[in-house]
């Protein structure tokens, strides 16, 4: 099991529905839901195509939307997190999306999306300040000691930092890999949080020339990228798209070649 999965996920009703206009399409979701639209998120699918006189529309001219019932869980947290902006004076909405579905077919859990302007401040270096933000809210909830993916920790992101933060590291998890396997060398990355070191374990995890694991204990846990085989020099190296993300996990300490028994180690640079 990746780590920070959880073998069971909270059941949730889900619906898809048309409409002539997405509140259209949101409102027939939330009555044959039986519910209100602060006890729901909702996705849309597909906007009405439109067009100018004499112009061919082409796609539907409807509206689909998926509509889904959060659970109790997901309410609270999001009920709590509204009072503490509001508390803090900073002035945003609070919705929740459900990520791409998870292997196995297991759904995402939910994550709290922070929307707003200038919220950079709610991010802060490095994401310390989300995490923060996160730690209390699930504080609040009596959640903090159950790990991320349990399907009982609130998850949070601003504006989809979260998201965007994942695939920087799943780059660099994919940039890393190609070099342990050219040089045959394990590589240790810097400490990372919880869910960009799963990025970087699902990133891999199909990849036969390496294996991962997680080592430390919070908040100095971090991933190690081991070969599964002799070295391949001849192997392409991967192109630098963007560099290192920014943050925690950007770096990389690679081990000597006695595979680090005598203790020593070289930081890696690109």
């Amino acid at each position: 099991m990746v780590e920070g999965e959880s073998a069971v996920a909270p059941a949730e009703q889900s619906v898809e529905t048309v409409g002539g206009t997405v509140d259209e399409a949101i409102a027939s979701g939330l009555r044959e839901l039986g519910a209100s639209a602060d006890q729901v998120s909702v996705e849309v699918l597909a906007r009405p195509s439109r067009a100018l006189p004499g112009e061919h529309v082409s796609g539907s001219a409807e509206a689909r939307v998926r509509v889904t019932r959060l659970d109790p869980h997901t309410l609270r947290g999001r009920s709590i997190l509204v009072e503490l902006l509001e508390r803090m004076g900073i002035p945003a909405r609070v919705t929740v999306r459900h990520a791409e579905t998870a292997p196995g077919g297991r759904a995402a859990q939910p994550v709290l999306d922070i929307g707003g302007d200038d919220l950079g401040l709610l991010i802060g270096w490095r994401g310390e300040t989300l995490r923060a933000l996160q730690t209390v809210v699930n504080l609040m909830m009596g959640e903090e000691e159950a790990p991320e993916g349990s399907g009982r920790r609130v998850i949070l992101d601003v504006e989809r930092y979260r998201l965007r933060r994942e695939e920087q590291v799943r780059e660099l998890a994919l940039r890393l890999a190609n070099r342990v396997k050219r040089s045959g060398q394990r590589y240790t990355l810097d400490p990372m949080h919880a869910y960009e070191r799963r990025a970087i374990h699902l990133a891999l995890a199909e990849d036969a020339g390496v294996r991962t694991e997680s080592i430390g204990h919070e908040p100095a846990r971090r991933v190690v990228i081991h070969p599964t085989g002799p070295a391949q020099p001849d192997l392409p190296e991967l192109p630098d798209r963007h560099g290192p993300p920014p943050g925690r996990g950007e770096g990389a300490r690679r081990e000597h070649r006695d595979g680090g028994r005598s203790g020593g180690r070289g930081r890696w640079s690109r």
